[in-house]
């Protein structure tokens, strides 16, 4: 196993979401190694819970392989755990100070040790395969989130013992399958092939009543949202797609809601609860996303990262200002440099940090902006990583045009060159951030991660004109090379023109002696000039080869 919060190596390459790559062994007929943790929030209920812990003591899943955890949130009375229920099962009272199933679910990951997490609803009856089906998925592929098919009952099992005889005589199905299903999630599968052809919004099919994920992966994508009791699924779904997640739908895998009571309280949010909540910690979909004022926009589409480390002031003033003034305005940008080292006063005050000095004290109060010494290696949570050298400089619907097209190809990559310039090096990269986080985990040595992305979710190339891409160093001013000590009739020259230029400025008593005196050196300088072109075009030379003046 791998370190906490990070996913191991992964060696199959699934292309998106196309999950047929990977080949788990039949059920029955393997030998699984992981532990698992089947987790369940539970609120009063104590009935259906002793239904759905005889459902999970008859699993086909090796017991010592298994652990049940029970969250009590807050409950009155407590719960207890009834005599038919798994062999490691235990009842955790959540702490004092956070409740509702977000918190609850966060707390029993955390609390549990399983190498695998399985969500499971108190007022659930699960069929002998639920966790067997979910984790031979998790043995051969680390990405994989596992979704298993959830149906509604009304009426069911009366007693545990009941349970266990249904399930022993392989009834179970008949009795609780009224064909009652999700059916927003139902018309998903069967619009994308059963998420092997999932757009961006395939995420939306995750439903956390019945669903399994490594807890690296789980980890690694942040783990449930403790304050959400609300929609807390769907927003733990966008982090899991954002981070790379293969979304498996496992239909041996079912689960019955039991009672009308439960089929409520699985009801998506409500459309207002999701454009004004959950619109703020996911990008996507776009449509909701529109209607959140941009102050409250906790996650933004894009994060883009330009590296300004040796970059003079105002070039980095052309290509900052130039993202912060587009058509796109859901974006964070981070400013990478040596930021600490820019600090150090104890030098002079025209050193090497002076440009960067101004540039933080110039973009220190935006809000979209950030410093940072090391560039992220993804944009999670946002969709999108943009790079953008600091030479280059961005036209006002560039970006716009960019997520267009990485949208309509469904590209892990898509990147912007200078028509003028073609380079393979150059231009503006838009990285889509889960194909960015699954290329790190499957990338060999020497591998290009542009190559890897592209083989795992496709790239897409666009040449711009100058209105789109902006070569900015071919506009900035650069500073004049250092000159020698200029010879002495050149000093005095300049001496003289600046002592009449000040003369002419400063006005006031005398004025009229001073412009008297101001026309009197102009005409020495001009007659000096003359006479130094006249000897230089004659060529007179002394005897040492240089200018005899």
């Amino acid at each position: 196993m791998s370190h906490r919060g990070r996913v191991e190596r992964v060696l199959t390459r699934v292309f998106r979401n196309d999950w047929s790559a990977l080949t788990p062994p039949e059920i029955g007929r393997w030998a699984p190694d992981l532990s698992v943790s089947v987790v369940i929030p539970a609120r009063g209920g104590q009935r259906r819970l002793d239904l759905a812990l005889a459902s999970l003591a008859a699993q086909t899943y090796p017991e010592d392989l298994m652990e049940v955890v029970v969250v009590d949130d807050h409950s009155s009375p407590g719960l207890r755990l009834p005599p038919l229920r798994p062999v490691h099962c235990r009842v955790l009272n959540a702490p004092d100070g956070g409740w509702g199933a977000g918190y609850s679910r966060a707390y029993g990951a955390h609390a549990s040790t399983g190498d695998i997490l399985l969500w499971m609803d108190a007022d659930m009856v699960v069929g002998p395969e639920f966790v067997e089906a979910q984790a031979r998925w998790h043995h051969v592929h680390a990405e994989a989130v596992t979704l298993g098919r959830v149906r509604f009952t009304d009426t069911g099992p009366q007693s545990p013992q009941e349970v266990l005889a249904r399930v022993r005589s392989g009834t179970l199905r008949q009795t609780l399958d009224t064909g009652r299903r999700h059916e927003w999630v139902e018309r998903l599968l069967t619009q994308s092939d059963s998420l092997r052809d999932a757009d961006h919004l395939g995420f939306h099919a995750y439903v956390g009543a019945a669903a399994g994920v490594r807890r690296n992966l789980y980890e690694a994508a942040g783990g449930v949202d403790p304050d959400l009791d609300l929609g807390q699924d769907t927003e733990f779904g966008y982090r899991l797609w954002q981070a790379g997640a293969v979304l498996v739908p496992e239909h041996a895998a079912t689960a019955w809601h039991v009672g009308r009571a439960g089929t409520a309280r699985t009801r998506l949010p409500s459309e207002r609860f999701r454009t004004e909540v959950l619109a703020e910690f996911m990008p996507h979909p776009h449509l909701y996303r529109e209607r959140v004022p941009a102050h409250r926009r906790r996650i933004p589409l894009v994060h883009a990262v330009v590296d300004v480390a040796g970059a003079p002031y105002d070039l980095v003033r052309g290509c900052v200002d130039r993202l912060l003034d587009s058509a796109e305005t859901d974006l964070a940008i981070t400013l990478v440099a040596d930021w600490e080292g820019a600090g150090d006063r104890s030098g002079a005050p025209g050193g090497p940090h002076l440009d960067l000095r101004l540039v933080q004290a110039n973009y220190l109060r935006e809000p979209r902006i950030s410093f940072a010494t090391a560039a992220p290696r993804t944009g999670f949570p946002s969709p999108y990583l943009l790079q953008v050298p600091v030479a280059w400089g961005l036209g006002q619907v560039a970006l716009s045009r960019l997520l267009a097209s990485a949208e309509r190809a469904r590209a892990g990559l898509t990147e912007l060159f200078s028509a003028t310039s073609p380079a393979r090096e150059a231009g503006v990269r838009l990285w889509r951030t889960r194909a960015l986080a699954r290329a790190m985990r499957v990338r060999g040595e020497g591998e290009d991660l542009g190559d890897v992305v592209a083989e795992l979710h496709g790239r897409y190339r666009i040449h711009a004109g100058e209105e789109t891409l902006t070569d900015l160093s071919l506009y900035r001013s650069v500073p004049p090379p250092p000159r020698a000590d200029p010879d002495p009739l050149t000093a005095s020259r300049r001496r003289l023109g600046a002592a009449s230029w000040r003369g002419a400025a400063q006005g006031g008593e005398g004025t009229g002696r001073r412009r008297g005196r101001r026309a009197v050196g102009a005409l020495l300088l001009s007659v000096s000039r003359r006479a130094l072109r006249r000897l230089r075009r004659t060529g007179v030379r002394g005897t040492g080869g240089e200018p005899d003046v």
